[in-house]
């Protein structure tokens, strides 16, 4: 057995996790992975395991997860240091309570500290170690109380409709705004030749698509500016629907394959909300960038954190340097384009470029209806060798997946390890068509949670409150539903308190 045991999520980040530590001075190192969540509720509603004061009271190991945890339990007591070291996010700290919980013995806890893994780089794991600190059970509260919130709200489902807070509150949103559901893109001739003008506009579900997309004119150039081939680095929602756009596959399948990519250490953690990477991974994009060709400027990339910043992971990111950035896409797999699409946007973000819009006495003479555009074309200054064929004009349409996806990014829905589930769950119920127009059982749905939910998004207000509170769960709870005016479930919970299913058995030593 190691000295130092290291317990992480993912089982394919092992050898990497190794690694790393190796090179930021860590030895005798044994690294364990809790393959996700280890703690369970009982399945379904009956039942609730919720009492009247919002406590959870079956609360358990996974059964499928009982042998692991003895590993992982025999693994602590021979190890001298105990790592945790879990993602840096609420569900990380879920994982870490219920490691200590479910796989520790109470004598070996004591001796466990808790490391924060923003990213697989040394720089980022010798902060993390620097700042290790014992397990702070009020860091898990946020999860619990997210986990017990969405029981109760799914405890109210009935045969009028399945009730759940975030595809309930997207239902709601669906009547009040329309998704988009493709992209015009206009163009208009430039008196300099060389390349058209050109203007992106979205379409929404209901509008009529522009027959014209080529505008009758010509335009000078007017201003330009400095400035990279892509504004900004792109964070897990921004990736999964443009390589799902660039690659032709569902979003399911690209999240399946940035997954896999994550797991065999190819990938920095995917379900990444956040925009910036670490001074590691921008080393290792100069060197892709370099051995590719690419005329990357690294004065101009400005998406970089330090270590132990105040983003919770990176953006996702190329582990390995052997990413075929020039080669044909079609002559890669999906995992093989998946990485090349968002290592060719990271490196656009480092390569200079003439950002040039027309002059506005020359859109002044166009229809009124195109004038007011954004219109623009991007010269490349910087060089890059694979193929980027012309910004075709005419509409480009959204398929109904990616069209949701937008929907729910743009208005905040969801979390990005349970994006791909919402979608794919909520259009498998014929709740809308094609049109994204409620149907029938959409309406009957829609009646029931807007009384339920008071017609608002709740998702959105639940996600701000956890944000930004730190209680204990049962109270974040009561907090909750008040806020959000769920007196529906706060009711059915305080009449109905712990409901005991004789038939169902807690294993013994798995309570809380």
């Amino acid at each position: 057995m190691a000295s130092n045991l290291f317990i992480i999520e993912a089982p394919g980040k092992r050898k990497g996790m190794s690694n790393m530590l190796w090179r930021a001075g860590v030895r005798d190192v044994e690294v364990m992975a809790t393959v996700g969540h280890i703690g369970t509720n009982p399945e379904g509603f009956k039942p609730l395991a919720v009492d009247s004061e919002y406590r959870e009271m079956a609360y358990r190991l996974k059964p499928d997860k009982e042998r692991l945890a003895a590993e992982i339990g025999k693994a602590a007591k021979a190890a001298k240091r105990i790592y945790i070291a879990t993602d840096d996010d609420q569900e990380g700290d879920v994982i870490a309570r219920d490691v200590l919980r479910f796989c520790l013995d109470e004598e070996d806890r004591s001796r466990a500290l808790r490391v924060r893994l923003k990213a697989l780089a040394p720089g980022e794991i010798q902060a993390a170690l620097a700042a290790a600190a014992p397990f702070d059970e009020l860091s898990a509260a946020r999860g619990d109380a997210r986990r017990i919130i969405d029981r109760l709200i799914g405890s109210m489902s009935n045969d009028t409709g399945a009730v759940g807070r975030v595809q309930g509150s997207m239902l709601l949103m669906l009547q009040e705004q329309h998704p988009v559901v493709g992209v015009m893109t206009y163009s208009l001739q430039a008196a300099d030749a060389k390349g058209d003008w050109i203007a992106k506009v979205p379409v929404f579900a209901g509008q009529d698509v522009p027959a014209d997309a080529v505008v009758d004119g010509v335009a000078e150039a007017g201003r330009s500016e400095m400035a990279t081939l892509a504004g900004r680095v792109m964070n897990h929602d921004e990736i999964l629907l443009s390589a799902s756009m660039a690659t032709g596959q569902g979003i399911g399948s690209v999240a399946r394959a940035m997954q896999s990519l994550y797991e065999r250490g190819q990938m920095t953690y995917p379900r990444a909300k956040d925009c910036a990477i670490t001074p590691d991974a921008f080393r290792r994009l100069q060197a892709i960038a370099r051995m590719n060709g690419a005329g990357f400027d690294p004065s101009r990339f400005r998406a970089i954190r330090q270590p132990g910043g105040e983003h919770t992971h990176e953006a996702p990111n190329a582990m390995a340097l052997d990413v075929p950035v020039n080669r044909r896409f079609d002559l890669l797999s999906l995992e093989e384009q998946v990485l090349v699409h968002l290592t060719r946007n990271l490196i656009d973000c480092g390569i200079p470029c003439q950002f040039e819009t027309p002059r506005l006495a020359d859109l002044a003479a166009l229809p009124a209806e195109v004038a007011t555009l954004r219109w623009h074309r991007v010269i490349p200054t910087g060089e890059r060798l694979w193929e980027v064929g012309p910004v075709e004009p005419g509409f480009q349409a959204w398929t109904k997946e990616q069209s949701l996806l937008h929907f729910m990014s743009r208005n905040e829905l969801g979390r990005p390890s349970t994006v791909v589930t919402h979608v794919e769950k909520f259009l498998s119920r014929d709740l809308v068509d094609e049109s994204f127009e409620l149907t029938k059982k959409g309406r009957e749905w829609s009646a029931q949670i807007g009384e339920l939910f008071g017609h608002q998004n709740i998702s959105k207000m639940i996600e701000n409150y956890i944000d930004n509170n730190k209680k204990p769960p049962s109270q974040m709870v009561a907090d909750m539903i008040e806020i959000c005016g769920l007196n529906a479930v706060g009711s059915a919970v305080q009449q109905q308190g712990f409901v005991h299913d004789e038939d169902y058995e807690i294993p013994a030593g798995n309570l809380p």
